[in-house]
């Protein structure tokens, strides 16, 4: 019974920490079992365990089961906690653990019959619920700085607008040295900022402990300084005697000052006088603190005068009959008008004017007035300019007066004084020897005279200088004839047979006897006879020749060679079929072979003899080449020499780069033909070929090849392939000329496969891309981004 006992009371067994007293009595005794709870250890923690005064520090409590129940001296129950102390304080707290026990109470009694007998034991147990609580404490010292608080103090801005604000700072409390930050700028050591607008400012102060205040403030500013000018017309478009009324108000307040385009010296009114009309000024007025505001303010004029004159000239030059007509629009009242210094007048006609020119004043009601001038004008002075042919081989009464006349105004007629009337024509005829006066008259009546003397004319002579030809049969001769003697200034010549002309030279004669004359103003004629001698001749002999390389080619070269003449030369070569060439120089290029006939002509037009001229080939012309198509590509029957040329449509064909073998697979549709070259001569192109590029040369149904995508990018070829028979792929990539340029192999399979391969060193460009599965072919087109 005791182990009995005892075993149920095992501390181990009941899993707490108990102090156990067991009792047991062996007759009539009550047995029970009490329990004991111990306390928890906490410990608490912050995370500062200094902080300014005011500010926040977090306080934890360690070991404390979550199952108790903590209270802090702040009475708060959580865990973690906030706390803000303003000075030094010790804070605490408390964790209580209570524990619900099972105890159960036990009577024992023991009787015997006799002292030999065995005795009887008798066991009774009640059960109760008991609660046991504990609790642990702790305690943890919080320190505090001292605190600060600010002291801000504004400046307004002088004006509005203005960037002249100021604000300075200054601490209470906290421990020196203090940084000063203002509107979230960095920190700074000055406890000031100036140059500020009108506006909200935050500051901010930061002690060496690092506790920081703050503070809002704002800067003013004056109100806007206000201007108003108001103009007064001046009295006279154009006058200066216009004013300005200026009224300033706002800012800073009076008194206020005023000037006119920031020059003049500040005047306490705001009235500025004698300002000139139509003229743009800039009002400044000033307030106590001198912020300023200006206004541009233009003086007003009544309209101007608008005066319009009309001048009718003199009729004659000197003459005073000249007039000048006014109109005028603007102005005030009643118009008065003077011309020049002399008196005004009511009336806008002013005449008897000689030429000159006049300013006309007009003049208002006001006073006012405006000016305007204009050129009364006259004609250029009829003038007469006279000359005269002596008497001649005609007569004694063979001389004539011829007059011209400039200026003056309008048909002219004139008059021999010696004559009753006038005559419109300039020519006076049979006149002898002596002195004339003629007087002109134009349309206004002017007149004028002029003199001329009609003298005797000496007999006409003639004389001849001659040029002979460059050869003998050029017309390149030439005759200067010249004369003495004759009426008038002017000469006619001619070679008797032909018209005459103005010219004294006779030029493009060819070597002969020739009859020439001369005539006078008056028909007076002379003449001689002149022959034009023979210059040298010119001799045309072959130079260099160079053959031509190819058989019906056209690069050969000639030159010929020139004696004599006069230069520069014209070469006339003449093919074998009698055309011409068009060049016509000593030497020819791209000729072909076969004989030229050659001629020159010189400057003077003078030929000689021709010569010939025989070009030969030197190489023979390749024949014309076979090309065959044959499975997907293109063979030629030679072997050296080889020019791939491909056409699309209307285009001109171009050569196939690097395409110079004698197999070229093609790259794109189009037609094909091949040329040779050898010993520089190349061969007619070959029979074209009309090659059409489709997904396979000869479509094979259980062969598919796909590119996706394409145009390739990214440097990755990705192969779509599909076959029906089992076997293995060869991939070719095939630049233009038919070179492979990559190449891959895909292990035999049947079905559908996807393969992607690099394509290192591939430049941008189109490819053929040849895929071969034992007899089947598929070929198509690749684009390489």
């Amino acid at each position: 019974m005791k182990k009995m006992l005892l075993a149920l009371f095992h501390p181990v067994r009941w899993q707490i920490r108990l102090f156990i007293a067991t009792v047991i009595c062996l007759t009539g005794c009550l047995v029970h079992t009490s329990y004991a709870q111990v306390p928890p250890v906490i410990t608490l923690s912050a995370s500062s365990a200094t902080v300014c005064a005011g500010s926040n520090t977090v306080l934890t409590a360690s070991g404390c089961p979550t199952t108790a129940a903590l209270r802090w001296s702040t009475n708060q129950t959580t865990n973690p906690v906030t706390v803000t102390p303003t000075q030094a304080t010790i804070f605490s707290a408390t964790c209580t653990v209570t524990t619900t026990s099972v105890v159960t109470t036990t009577a024992i009694s023991t009787s015997a019959v006799n002292a030999t007998a065995v005795s009887t034991t008798y066991v009774s147990s009640t059960t109760a619920l008991v609660s046991n609580s504990a609790s642990g404490s702790a305690s943890i010292s919080i320190q505090t700085t001292p605190g600060l608080s600010l002291s801000v103090t504004a400046t307004p801005a002088v004006c509005n607008g203005t960037s002249d604000g100021r604000i300075a700072v200054a601490v209470v409390g906290g421990t020196a040295p203090f940084q000063y930050q203002f509107n979230s700028q960095p920190f700074q050591s000055e406890n000031t900022l100036s140059g500020l607008r009108a506006g909200a400012y935050t500051v901010v102060a930061r002690d060496l402990r690092g506790c920081t205040a703050t503070a809002n403030v704002t800067v003013t500013q004056p109100v806007p300084l206000s201007l108003t000018a108001t103009p007064t017309s001046s009295r006279c478009a154009g006058g200066d005697d216009g004013t300005i009324v200026a009224v300033a108000s706002g800012g800073n307040g009076g008194p206020f000052r005023y000037s006119l385009n920031f020059q003049t010296t500040p005047q306490p009114t705001g009235l500025f006088t004698n300002l000139k009309a139509n003229t743009l000024y800039t009002v400044v007025a000033a307030d106590q603190r001198d912020c300023i505001v200006a206004r541009e303010v233009t003086i007003p004029q009544p309209n101007s005068y608008t005066i319009s004159l009309t001048a009718q000239p003199a009729k004659c030059a000197g003459s005073a009959d000249g007039t000048v007509a006014i109109s005028v629009r603007g102005g005030t009242g009643n118009l008065i008008y003077r011309i020049g210094n002399g008196p005004f007048q009511s009336g806008t006609l002013f005449t008897g004017l000689a030429a000159n020119t006049y300013e006309v004043t007009v003049q208002d009601a006001n006073g006012c007035q405006g000016r305007e001038s204009i050129a009364v004008g006259q004609p250029t002075p009829l003038r007469l300019t006279a000359t005269s042919t002596p008497i001649n081989c005609f007569g004694l009464t063979s001389g004539t007066a011829s007059v011209t006349a400039s200026g003056g105004t309008g048909a002219v007629t004139y008059r021999l004084t010696t004559a009753p009337a006038s005559q419109t024509s300039t020519v006076f005829t049979g006149l002898g020897t002596g002195e004339y006066t003629i007087v002109g008259t134009d349309a206004n009546g002017c007149t004028t005279p002029v003199s001329v003397t009609v003298g005797r004319a000496d007999v006409l002579r003639v004389q001849a200088a001659m040029t002979p030809a460059t050869c003998c049969v050029c017309p390149t001769g030439a005759v200067r004839l010249s004369s003495t003697g004759g009426s008038g200034a002017t000469r006619q010549y001619q070679i008797i047979g032909q018209p005459y002309q103005a010219n004294a030279q006779f030029a493009g004669l060819r070597p002969n006897a020739y009859q020439l004359r001369v005539a006078d103003e008056v028909g007076c004629t002379d003449t001689v006879t002149v022959r034009v001698t023979d210059a040298s001749a010119m001799t045309l002999t072959t130079g260099t020749i160079k053959n031509v390389l190819c058989a019906g080619g056209s690069d050969g070269e000639a030159a010929v060679q020139v004696a004599g003449g006069t230069r520069p030369f014209t070469f006339f070569w003449q093919t074998e079929r009698k055309d011409t060439l068009q060049t016509r120089t000593a030497t020819q290029t791209n000729l072909p072979e076969g004989t030229y006939t050659v001629s020159v002509l010189d400057s003077n037009r003078c030929t000689t003899s021709t010569v010939f001229v025989t070009l030969r080939s030197q190489f023979p012309v390749p024949t014309k080449p076979t090309v065959q198509l044959s499975g997907g590509a293109l063979l030629v029957d030679q072997t050296v020499g080889i020019q791939w040329y491909v056409q699309q449509g209307t285009n001109p064909a171009r050569p196939v780069p690097n395409a110079t073998r004698p197999v070229l697979t093609p790259f794109e549709s189009g037609q094909y033909y091949v040329v040779i070259t050898a010993n520089g001569c190349s061969s007619p192109p070959s029979d074209r070929v009309n090659f059409v590029l489709t997904a396979t040369p000869e479509p094979v149904a259980d062969f598919t090849v796909r590119v996706a995508p394409n145009p390739v990018s990214g440097g990755q070829l990705r192969v779509e392939l599909e076959q029906a028979q089992r076997s293995a792929v060869s991939l070719n990539l095939l630049d233009a000329s038919g070179r492979v340029i990559w190449q891959q192999q895909v292990p035999a399979f049947t079905g559908k496969k996807q393969a992607t391969w690099p394509l290192t060193g591939i430049s941008t460009g189109t490819y053929l891309l040849k895929a071969d599965a034992d007899s089947r072919r598929a070929v198509l087109r690749v684009v390489v981004e």
